[in-house]
C-alpha cells in the first residue's frame, strides 16, 4: 500500500488469530488487499485501504466475525483534523512564510581577526552604516559597505562580510600591527603628558626626549618630540613613540552622614517581559501604570540559543521594579568610619589598577555629623599619549599648540639628558 494508501487513506482491523484463513481467504475472494498482518496473542491486526472499509465489513459480516476497525490514517484524516482545527493550517503558513522572509535577513554578526578594535565597536561601527541583526542582506552592496567602513575608521585596514546562510561572518585586518598610529608620509606626532606629575622615565622609541628625570610636566606638555633640529639649523620630523612614566598625585575623599535616609525594599514587586525578534520588539505584559520614581529597575536581557548553543536573533527582556521607601537611618562614628575606610580601599584599587601605588596618606575628621577620610596617593604610571600634527612640504602644522613661538627649546627638546634609547 505505500504512498497510495497515504493518500487514499487506510485503516487498521483487528480480529481473533482462529478466524485468520476464514479471513484471508474471503478479502482474496473479494479482492480486498490486506497488508501489515500482525500476530499478537490470540488477535491478528492487519491494514485496509479506506475505500474497501465497506466491502471488508460485508465479509466480516457473512463469516460472521467479530472485527475491530480503527479510525482514519492518512492523507484525507489529516484534512479532516485540519478542517476542524483552521488554526494549524494557517499557522503552518504564517510559520513557512516567515521562515522564507526571515531567511533573508541577518540573524547574528560573528567578527574574526579583531585583537585590539572591540567586535562591540565594529559592530556598532556596520549598524551606523545600516548593517545589523535583523537588516535584509539581500539588498546590501557589500563591497559599497567594505569601502564605507574602512572610510569613516582608522583602526581597520580592510574588513570583508560575507553571508554564512543567515549568519554574518566579519573579518578584518587591523592597522599598525606594532601599536603605532598615523599616515607616517604626511603625519607626525609628540607625544605629550596626560596629566601633570614627576617625571621618573622616559623610554624612547622613535624621536627625541623632551623631558628629563625629575621634571615637572603638565597636560599637554611635550615628553617625547617627533620635531629635531638639524646640524645646518633646519628641522626634521618623526612620528614620535614611547613610554613616559611619571608619579603621580591623586587625592581622593569620602564622606560617611551618621544621618541620612537609606532606600529599603518593601517586598513588593512588578515583572515585565517583552520579546525582542530582530528589530521588533512585542510587550508581553500589561502596562501597570504606576509612578516609577518609586521603585528600583532592574533590566535583564538574555539571547535565546537552539539546544546546540546556536544563537537565535531572539531576545527575551525582563524588566523588574522593586518598590522602595526612604527610611531614616543613624549610625555611629565608629561604622561610619568604618564604611569610609571600606569605600576608600575601593578608590584606591581604582586609581591604582594602572600604575603602581608609591605612597599613601590617610586623614579621617568627624564634623558637623559628617565623617570625611582624606587620602593623598602617589602613584607611578605611563601618562603619555600620542598627538598628531600634519606635515606640508616638510614644515610641521600643529593640530593643537603647546606654549608660545618662544619656547620651541622644549618643544624641540631641548633637555639632553637621562633617557633610555631604544
Amino acid at each position: 500500500m505505500g504512498l497510495r494508501a497515504f493518500l487514499a487513506g487506510w485503516r487498521s482491523v483487528s480480529f481473533s488469530r482462529s478466524d485468520r484463513t476464514a479471513v484471508f481467504d474471503a478479502m482474496f475472494g473479494a479482492s480486498i488487499p490486506i497488508t501489515r498482518e500482525r500476530v499478537r496473542g490470540e488477535r491478528v491486526s492487519a491494514r485496509i485501504r479506506e475505500e474497501d472499509v465497506r466491502a471488508a465489513s460485508l465479509v466480516f459480516a457473512s463469516l460472521g466475525i467479530e472485527a475491530e476497525i480503527g479510525e482514519r490514517h492518512g492523507l484525507p484524516a489529516a484534512l479532516a483534523f485540519c478542517r476542524e482545527r483552521p488554526g494549524i493550517p494557517v499557522g503552518l503558513l504564517l510559520v513557512a512564510l516567515w521562515l522564507n522572509f526571515s531567511g533573508g535577513l541577518v540573524w547574528d554578526i560573528r567578527i574574526e581577526g579583531n585583537t585590539k578594535t572591540s567586535a562591540e565597536t565594529i559592530t556598532a561601527q556596520l549598524s551606523d552604516l545600516g548593517f545589523e541583526i535583523g537588516t535584509r542582506w539581500r539588498g546590501i552592496d557589500f563591497d559599497q559597505l567594505h569601502a564605507d567602513y574602512v572610510a569613516v575608521q582608522n583602526d581597520i585596514a580592510w574588513l570583508s562580510v560575507y553571508m554564512n546562510g543567515t549568519v554574518a561572518q566579519v573579518q578584518v585586518r587591523e592597522m599598525w600591527a606594532d601599536g603605532v598610529r598615523g599616515d607616517r608620509t604626511h603625519t607626525g606626532a609628540n607625544v605629550v603628558a596626560a596629566e601633570t606629575g614627576v617625571i621618573e622615565e622616559v623610554n624612547v622609541f622613535e624621536g627625541q626626549a623632551a623631558v628629563r628625570a625629575g621634571d615637572v610636566i603638565r597636560p599637554g606638555e611635550v615628553a617625547i618630540s617627533g620635531i629635531l633640529e638639524k646640524k645646518d639649523g633646519g628641522f626634521r620630523w618623526e612620528y614620535a613613540a614611547g613610554e613616559v612614566w611619571a608619579s603621580v598625585a591623586v587625592p581622593l575623599a569620602v564622606e560617611i552622614p551618621l544621618e541620612r535616609l537609606e532606600k529599603r525594599p518593601t517586598g513588593e514587586k512588578k515583572t515585565a517581559f517583552a520579546l525582542k525578534i530582530f528589530k521588533k520588539t512585542i510587550n508581553l505584559s500589561e502596562n501597570y501604570g504606576f509612578d516609577p520614581s518609586t521603585y528600583d529597575k532592574i533590566d535583564t536581557i538574555g539571547r535565546v540559543c537552539l539546544p546546540d548553543g546556536t544563537p537565535l536573533p531572539v531576545w527575551v527582556e525582563r524588566t523588574v521594579w522593586q518598590r522602595t521607601e526612604a527610611v531614616p537611618v543613624t549610625i555611629s562614628a565608629d561604622d561610619a568610619q568604618a564604611e569610609a575606610m571600606t569605600e576608600m580601599r575601593r578608590l584606591v584599587r581604582e586609581a591604582t589598577q594602572d600604575g603602581v601605588l608609591l605612597e599613601k596618606s590617610f586623614r579621617g575628621s568627624l564634623r558637623d555629623g559628617v565623617w570625611r577620610l582624606d587620602g593623598l596617593l602617589s602613584v607611578s604610571r605611563q601618562i603619555g599619549v600620542t598627538e598628531e600634527f600634519a606635515v606640508e612640504d616638510e614644515k610641521p602644522s600643529f593640530r593643537r599648540t603647546y606654549g608660545t613661538e618662544e619656547n620651541h627649546d622644549g618643544l624641540l627638546g631641548g633637555h639632553g639628558a637621562a633617557f633610555r634609547q631604544f
